[in-house]
């Protein structure tokens, strides 16, 4: 009996927590057992402006998107590591290069350090790509 009433508290406590969410914390790349990818961005405004930006005609090759996502990635993990300004960026992304990532992650990812240059108006990289 103890213990149903210590799980059903622990339960409880677990349902009722409310997590607030850092507005710029760091998308992060989720895999799955059977090597599948998952981009899960916390920024609540993201999903509906990519939604908007995710035109077929538009896009360009893996690999375009792949290369711009190193430098991307550089440059996050850096600033949040050695910025003053650190929490504007949350935590370092977990983005391997020689991984060989889908393309809608890729994709996904590059279109959210655009959300993050354009929209949220952080500059990261000098010599970006030229997409609107």
């Amino acid at each position: 009996m103890k213990i149903l009433l210590f799980v059903s508290l622990v339960l409880f406590a677990a349902c009722t927590s409310q997590k607030t969410v850092n507005r710029h914390q760091s998308p992060r790349i989720a895999v799955n057992d059977s090597t599948q990818y998952e981009l899960i961005v916390f920024d609540t405004g993201f999903d509906s402006w990519y939604a908007t930006k995710n035109s077929e005609a538009q896009a360009r090759s893996k690999e375009y998107y792949h290369s711009w996502n190193i430098q991307y990635v550089s440059e996050w993990n850096n600033r949040v590591t050695t910025s003053r300004h650190s929490d504007l960026y949350g935590s370092p992304i977990d983005y391997r290069p020689n991984e060989i990532y889908p393309f809608e992650i890729e994709h996904k990812l590059f279109y959210y350090f655009q959300y993050v240059e354009h929209v949220l108006r952080i500059p990261l990289l000098r010599n970006g790509p030229a997409v609107f």
